[in-house]
């Protein structure tokens, strides 16, 4: 094709719809007569990336980055002038003219065009060959899975067949550039023969798909099984996923994504599944929102996309050891990257032939209403402490690990207001004081973290210091008095290091500096050599001036001051509570509000 005439270039830019063609690639919402969203050109968290409908125009306040509905496909796709005015011409209906283009032209275009052609000619293959008769082993295999004929079309699938040269010899008799070809992972050279086979072999194809409609690779599943007696892995791995290429970076794309859009849209989320075929199956029950990483595990450049393009991120990922695993990873990039996630989990037992099971067992099995599980997905942290605290089944020290390993994740929090109403959560699900949590989670980010400041409440430590990570120690209020008496006591007679610990004193300490003593002197430190290092003055005189040394029965003195700190505990837990029960009655969350009320109540029945 040569040059595009002058006025079918204004047709195409007057028929385009710049929101609908932005709205491919981000969320965007309306703003008077404008739309806005977060810019996809630079990272930012408060919209800065304005649509003009009118003007035909977009404007970043934040980067500057401006134009029109050519500049926006040609800088965020990487396409030429060419491509992007060939892209757009066939989303709104405009017939570009033939013309001969000179043998120099046809030399200069760009090789990303080739290898999307190139891409697209394998696609009508492999789809052709499901549909004719060396398909059937495809068709067989859709049908076992229960895939029916409308996502066949939908996902443009289709079948490699065992034949080694079938996709190679089509592509040569289309006069395609075999080396190209190589390059896609199509196909691959023959050493010692020469020539050409094909990568894909007896496998049922699924494109992957970008947004703006080219196929940028594929993802394979083998179909044929193994022999008896053989492991799965004699006939294969059960994935092949096309290379890297100039087209395809499986970190910036999703399976399903371009299938998704409009739903994303609409339901203003995304369900992020782990398999291709659970895309599909999810699809077919209604959930055309679900999305899935391509072979691997989440990846930053992969939440950043959906972070544009969806207002919440709901995972979804299979429920055994390696979900968990993926879980969790998934939920650290969420939370650094500031986007709004939950879980969908079942309880584990409540069928127990379907724990571990992934999204596409469980909604062929007919016994779990995944609606439900999506609707009623929890916050992500909260979702995942009460998976782990399900999985512990009330084993030694669980609390503690559980603690520790959530923190790691609450510590990805930047903003204070967001952490703090974690650690009230988190303090609720673990039945620990907030203090207790508050304290965990600013060492888990490295003491860089913080809250919202309030008496007694410190603004993040480095680990065993009581200090920031800088040199300079953070203004600190004194700490707690009645804790304070209570690690004196000990300072005078650490003969009862071992009462206090077998009563949980550590779960009661709130303040950071005199947890770390304490721990200290659990391992055979002093706390009279430990106080003037980490306590103000007026804290450390109390260690000092032997005020418990001559008591008459410091124990009984002791198991007194301890009760008085669960006391404290109880009313504030009591207290912080009631402030997540409000919050959650403003926001009208009624799954939370039952399940606050149930813990308000049992915490004043307990009297824990």
């Amino acid at each position: 094709m040569g040059l595009i005439p002058d006025e079918v270039i204004a047709e195409i830019r007057a028929r385009s719809d710049i929101v609908a063609v932005i709205g491919q690639h981000m969320q965007l919402k309306r703003a008077g007569r404008n739309w806005k969203g977060l810019c996809p050109f630079h990272g930012e968290k408060t919209p800065s990336f304005n649509v003009s409908p009118d003007k035909g125009f977009f404007y970043c306040f934040g980067c500057q980055k401006k134009g029109d509905v050519f500049t926006f496909v040609m800088e965020y796709q990487g396409k030429s002038f060419h491509e992007t005015a060939e892209a757009l011409a066939a989303q709104c209906g405009v017939t570009i003219p033939e013309t001969q283009a000179s043998p120099e032209a046809m030399r200069a275009r760009s090789e990303r065009t080739q290898l999307l052609e190139i891409n697209k000619l394998a696609t009508q293959f492999f789809r052709d060959t499901l549909a004719g008769p060396a398909g059937a082993p495809g068709r067989e295999y859709l049908a076992k899975r229960g895939t029916n004929d409308a996502m066949r079309d939908r996902f443009q699938l289709g079948y490699a067949p065992a034949d080694w040269h079938a996709l190679a010899d089509f592509l040569k008799a289309k006069r395609v550039d075999m080396e190209l070809a190589v390059k896609l992972g199509l196909v691959a050279r023959q050493p010692q023969r020469g020539g050409f086979y094909d990568r894909f072999r007896d496998r049922l194809v699924c494109p992957v798909v970008m947004p703006g409609g080219e196929v940028a690779g594929f993802s394979a599943r083998l179909v044929a099984q193994p022999p008896p007696g053989q492991d799965a892995g004699s006939t294969g791995a059960k994935y092949i996923n096309s290379p890297e290429s100039p087209v395809y970076k499986k970190s910036r794309l999703l399976f399903g994504l371009q299938q998704a859009r409009e739903a994303m849209g609409m339901k203003k989320r995304a369900v992020l599944v782990e398999g291709n075929f659970d895309v599909i199956s999810m699809h077919q029950a209604g959930f055309g929102e679900t999305i899935a990483p391509l072979g691997t595990a989440l990846t930053a450049e992969q939440v950043e996309l959906l972070r544009r393009m969806a207002a919440e991120v709901v995972l979804f990922y299979d429920g055994d050891r390696a979900g968990r695993v993926a879980t969790k990873a998934a939920l650290e990039l969420c939370l650094a990257a500031d986007v709004p996630v939950k879980v969908a989990w079942r309880s584990r037992g409540d069928d127990a032939a379907l724990d571990g099971q992934d999204p596409d067992t469980l909604l062929k099995s007919g016994r779990v209403d995944v609606e439900e599980m999506i609707k009623n997905a929890r916050d992500g942290l909260e979702a995942y402490t009460y998976a782990l605290i399900d999985a512990a089944k009330g084993a030694v020290n669980a609390r503690a690990q559980i603690l520790d390993h959530v923190a790691k994740l609450a510590g990805k929090v930047a903003e204070p207001l967001k952490r703090d109403v974690i650690a009230g959560t988190l303090a609720m699900a673990l039945d620990l004081d907030q203090g207790v949590v508050r304290n965990a989670i600013s060492r888990s980010s490295g003491g860089g973290g913080s809250f919202r400041s309030g008496p007694g409440r410190e603004t993040g430590t480095a680990p065993g210091t009581g200090q920031s990570p800088s040199s300079a120690p953070v203004p600190q209020g004194p700490p707690p008095k009645d804790e304070v008496d209570l690690l004196a006591l000990l300072a005078d007679h650490p003969s009862l290091l071992a009462t206090a610990d077998a009563n949980g004193v550590f779960s009661l300490l709130t303040d950071a500096r005199l947890r770390d003593m304490y721990s200290a002197a659990l391992r055979g430190g002093s706390l009279l050599d430990l106080a003037p290092s980490q306590l103000p003055a007026s804290s450390t005189k109390t260690f000092l001036e032997g005020r418990y040394a001559s008591a008459s029965d410091p124990q009984r003195q002791l198991l007194s001051m301890i009760d008085g700190l669960r006391t404290a505990q109880h009313s504030r837990r009591a207290m912080e509570l009631r402030k997540l029960l409000a919050d959650a009655q403003r926001r009208g969350d009624l799954h939370q509000v039952r399940l606050l009320m149930t813990q308000l109540d049992e915490h004043h029945k307990t009297g824990r």
